[in-house]
This record gives structure tokens, sequence and C-alpha cells, in this order.
């Protein structure tokens, strides 16, 4: 195969011909095009890291011998030193032997980067790796579910993102791109987008048989999803025809409200902020908020301070800096007390407090620089303070949103919003809508996420999902009302849930599963009817002595997991039964909607 560095820019529009990259070009079957130069080298900095901790670990020892020798009123034992001091040739041989191996290690790298490439055609992309042990990976453009852009810290100092590639067919399917200069990667990105969007939106238009009109085996209460090509479905993962939003089919009652903005508006543009600004408001009026959408088309943007100070005050943080400041205030007692030997060993048991602290408030700053735009394919996401990245949420994937606060936001009035997505992304994946907001953030972008609840002609959106998030506490005018909804646990459940069994209660709407939980930390689940996989039914041991049941509803992979807990055997087999049902004429209605629409029917 031939390598062809003169083809490294992305397809971008130019008007110099010699630099003008189209998509015959980039689809030759024998072009390949190389990723930057430094690739390989970011890639093995692992290992250079671990030499380093191990040297850093080794003077750390040697640091904590010379201090106790020295605590004690020995003298440092620095032999070692003096013997290398006479046997130069020892030294000389140490250095020729690092730059020997970092010569061995440009020349590996320059070998590897030789062979590291992507090509693309009409159908799909290739990435090559591997100097010794070859590997070539293949994405399907009509089964690319997403393209993210990532940028880690050190990447990102020099000029270099990752493009990630979601998808379908397993975790094992998708593929990282990297590295590439950004420019060249943003450009990539686009027009890989362009032609997902495209490729999809014709095979949509060429399907003779629409999405749903072939059921599939379920349970009781699961949504028969049409599955095209069963050698690379994932469970619970879309169709092809489901990755994209359909703008064929027209609304529908049970999409979500960020899917009926996008088919109404298409993508946001600079001079349709304001038709944008007032379709949002429109959909959103059940929810009691408004949007302010920027020139720009940003709907959200989280500050700095507001995530840093939300990180301080979680859980795990505040336990690793309690522990560390015991250790340490354990340590200053014994050297008081004259046990010195015990006054090292302890300062350095803190070390793994610290970095378990300093890991979990890094992690949190992954989602500094909050911004949500929403455009055609969904709601665009940029985050990151020390590495960024920028992605598409597809509302019409998500399967169940929650909304969640720790205790200590509760003064701020903070909740966090995540949601499960039909995707065959890994696990380590960030499920985040918003990391940190005040009430009416949080009330936005659920309200985007979900589709119109279908209330009670008296009682609004906004003042059931106050009640679900401060039950009685809930200071809405009708709350009293909206507490009628909820279900709550029987009396004999407070043997096992003696804190929370007055709070855990289930509420049932036109179109939504709503589940309030946790005292401490206060969640809401919302689980929409035309999205539950499958119910299940569980009673244990105790369970039935105390004559309580479960019944889980099953949704794809995520931080959600939805159950209808310790209610009374009767009411949950009633309820098993009846949200069976329910879903399933759900999910029947939602595939006849498009059903009729792509037959031109009413």
């Amino acid at each position: 195969m031939g390598e062809d560095e003169a083809n490294d820019q992305p397809r971008m529009p130019t008007s110099d011909p010699a630099a003008d990259h189209t998509n015959d070009d980039l689809g030759a079957p024998e072009v390949w095009h190389r990723v930057h130069p430094l690739t390989p080298i970011l890639e093995s900095l692992g290992v250079l890291v671990g030499i380093f901790i191990a040297a850093a670990y080794g003077l750390q020892n040697f640091a904590q011998t010379a201090i106790e020798d020295l605590a004690r009123g020995d003298g440092v034992d620095l032999g070692f030193a003096g013997w290398l001091r006479t046997h130069p040739l020892i030294i000389f041989g140490v250095v020729g032997g690092i730059v020997f191996i970092l010569l061995i290690t440009a020349l590996f790298s320059w070998l590897a980067w030789r062979v590291m490439g992507y090509r693309i055609d009409s159908e799909a992309i290739y990435y090559r790796r591997g100097l010794l042990s070859k590997k070539l990976r293949k994405a399907r453009l009509d089964r690319v579910q997403s393209i993210d852009l990532q940028q880690k810290l050190l990447p990102r100092v020099l000029g270099m993102a990752e493009l990630v590639f979601d998808v379908a067919g397993g975790t094992d399917s998708n593929i990282s791109l990297k590295y590439l200069s950004k420019k060249r990667a943003e450009g990539l990105r686009d027009e890989l987008l362009a032609d997902v969007r495209a490729k999809k939106q014709g095979g949509q238009q060429g399907e003779q048989t629409p999405t749903g009109a072939v059921p599939a085996e379920t349970v009781a209460g699961s949504p028969a999803d049409t599955i095209t090509d069963p050698a690379e479905a994932v469970p619970g993962a879309p169709s092809e025809s489901e990755a994209a939003i359909d703008r064929s089919v027209p609304e529908r009652s049970d999409d979500s409200i960020g899917v009926r903005l996008s088919k109404r508006l298409g993508a946001l543009a600079d001079d349709a902020s304001h038709e944008a600004e007032s379709s949002i408001n429109e959909l959103l009026a059940p929810y009691n908020v408004s949007a302010d959408v920027s020139d720009e088309g940003e709907i959200i943007r989280v500050p700095v301070h507001r995530v840093v100070v939300s990180s301080l005050l979680k859980s795990e943080t505040i336990i690793s800096v309690l522990v560390v400041f015991f250790v340490i205030v354990t340590a200053i007692v014994l050297l008081a007390m004259g046990l010195t030997e015990a006054f090292i060993p302890m300062l350095v048991a803190t070390i793994p407090g610290l970095v378990g602290a300093f890991s979990a408030f890094r992690k949190n700053l992954d989602n500094a620089n909050f911004v949500v735009k929403l455009g055609e394919s969904g709601l665009a996401v940029n985050h990151g303070l020390v590495s960024t990245s920028r992605k598409v949420i597809p509302l019409d994937r998500l399967q169940a949103v929650c909304l969640h606060q720790p205790l200590l936001w509760r003064w701020a009035g903070w909740w966090k919003v995540e949601y499960n997505i039909a995707s065959a992304g890994g696990s380590g994946e960030s499920n985040v809508l918003l990391p940190v907001g005040d009430i009416d953030q949080a009330l936005l972008m659920v309200g985007l996420a979900l589709p119109d609840p279908q209330m009670p002609e008296d009682l609004s959106a906004a003042t059931l999902v106050r009640s679900a998030m401060y039950d009685r506490k809930s200071e809405d005018p009708r709350a009293g009302e909206a507490e009628g909804l909820f279900h709550g646990q029987p009396r004999s459940s407070k043997l096992i849930d003696p804190m929370v069994w007055k709070r855990r209660a289930y509420a049932v709407t036109g179109s939504l599963l709503v589940l309030r939980m946790g005292v401490l930390d206060r969640r809401v689940d919302f689980v929409p009817h035309v999205r539950v996989q499958s119910m299940s039914y569980h009673q244990g041991p105790l369970m039935r002595s105390l004559g309580l049941g479960t019944v889980a509803v099953h949704s794809t992979a995520g931080p959600i997991n939805p159950r209808v807990t310790h209610q009374s055997v009767d009411d949950a087999k009633l309820f098993f039964s009846e949200h069976s049902e329910r879903t399933r004429l759900a999910r029947q209605h939602y595939d006849e909607e498009a059903r009729r629409a792509k037959e031109g029917r009413p």
C-alpha cells in the first residue's frame, strides 16, 4: 500500500487545486494518510511515566532512610555516592546506556509512525497500526453513531486531538484515530459527520419496511425494535435506521422535546437563535422554564468555579481529605510523644489518600467549561479544563434520565443530570447531561431529554418533577395534588428500608415512569414507556416473609438502574402486569406513527 504524505490534510474546501482533497481522493483504495509524528511517543508515554515513578520511589526510600538516620543522630550513609566518584567509567556507561535506549526508542517510534495511517472510502474508515503485530480496524460509516473529538492534557498542549468513533456492533467496535492536529481533526470530523448523516438519511429513504414494522421477540414490556443486521446488532443499541434523527417522520407525542425541536429547526444557526429560543420555550412550557439561546446556539454554560466548588462538596473528596487530615494529626501527636520512628512512615501513608483526593477532584474537573448547544443531531457538548472533549448526545437514543443531588449540594440548590443511552460505547464513557446546575437548568435538560409527560389537565410537568425532587417539602402551590400521583412503600418495608421508606415512591404518567429515591442523596429516575427494554419481578426470602416484591424496569447500560422497590406483593404484581401492557402499547403506537408517516397516511 502506498503512503501519501501530501494528502495529510482533511477534505476542506479550497481554491488551490493541488491542495483540494475530494471525496474520490480520500476514497481511493491505495491512499493512506499518516497521523501526527508524535503519536507513537504519546502512546508509549505510560512506560516513561512508569520508569519515572520507579526512580522516584527509589529516591523516596533513600530520602526516608536519610531522614530517619538524621532523626536518630546518625550520619547519612553516602558510601555508594562516594564509590561512584571513584569509578567515572560506571557513570559514563550508565549515561551512554540511557542515550542508547533513547535512540532506540526514537527509531522504534519513527518506524511505528511509518506504518500508522488511515484511509476513507465511500463505505468505511480504516485505521492501521502496529510494527511487529499489525492491526487493521474498520468502521462502516452507516454504523457510526457519533464522532467525538477529545484532547488530553499533553496532546492539547501540543495542539493535537483524537477522534473517537462510536460504532454499533459491541464495545470493541469503537475506533480511536490518534493523534491529528486539532485543525485537521476538526475538519475531518465535520466532513465525516456530514457523510455519515447523508448516508444514513439515504438509507432511511431507501428502506421499504419502516422501523418497527417487523416485530422482534421481546418479553413483556420490551420495545419491539427492528434489527436490520442480526450479526452485528447490540442488545439495547439502535438499529442503523435509528442512529440519526429521522426527519421524514413528523413529531410524535413520545419523542423527546429535544428531538421535536431538532425536527422543527434542523440546526441552530446565528440567524435562527431567536426562532430557536421561541421554539424551546414553547415546547418547555409544561416545565415552567425558559432558555436563553446565545447567538452561537448555546443553551447552557456551567462556570468553572461552580464545578470546582461542587467537586469539593462531594463525599469521596471530603472523605479522602478527612482521612489525610486524621493521619497527619496522628503523626504530629506521635512525634510530640517522642515516637519519631513512626512519624515518617505515617506521613508517607498519607500519599495514597492525597492521590485519591486529587484523582476524584481531577475527574470532576473534566466537566469544567461545560457548554451545551442544540444541533440537528442532538445536544452538542463541549467540556474539559485540563483535557477537553467534544461530543454529540443523540437525544433520540436516550433511554432513561436521572436527577441526583448529593447531601452537601442542598444549600446551593444544585442538581446533576445523567442518562442511559442505546450505544455500543465503552463503560468508561461519561453519561452526563449536566454536571452541576440550579433547578431551572436541571429542569431544562430533563425537559429536552424526555417526552412530554402527558400530565392530567390540572397539573404541570414542573409540579410533578418538583414533587419528585423535594417530596412533601416542595414549595409548588399544587404539590399536594402531585403527591397524590405517587405510590409509596408500605409500612412493612420499614424493616428493610428504615430511613428511605417514607420517601421512596413511583408515579406513572401518560408517557413516563418517575421513581423517587434517596434521603441523604436525593435521586429521581425517569423512564419513558417507549424505551423500556423488559421487566422482571424479584422476591428474596426476607421480602417474601414481609410480603414484599420488587419490579426491575430494564434499561440499557448506564448509571440508571430503575426499580420499583419493596412494594406489597399484590401491588408489585399489579404494577408488573399493567406496566408491561402500558409499555407494549406505547411502543406499538410510537412505531405505528412512524409507519403511517413513511407510507404517507395521516
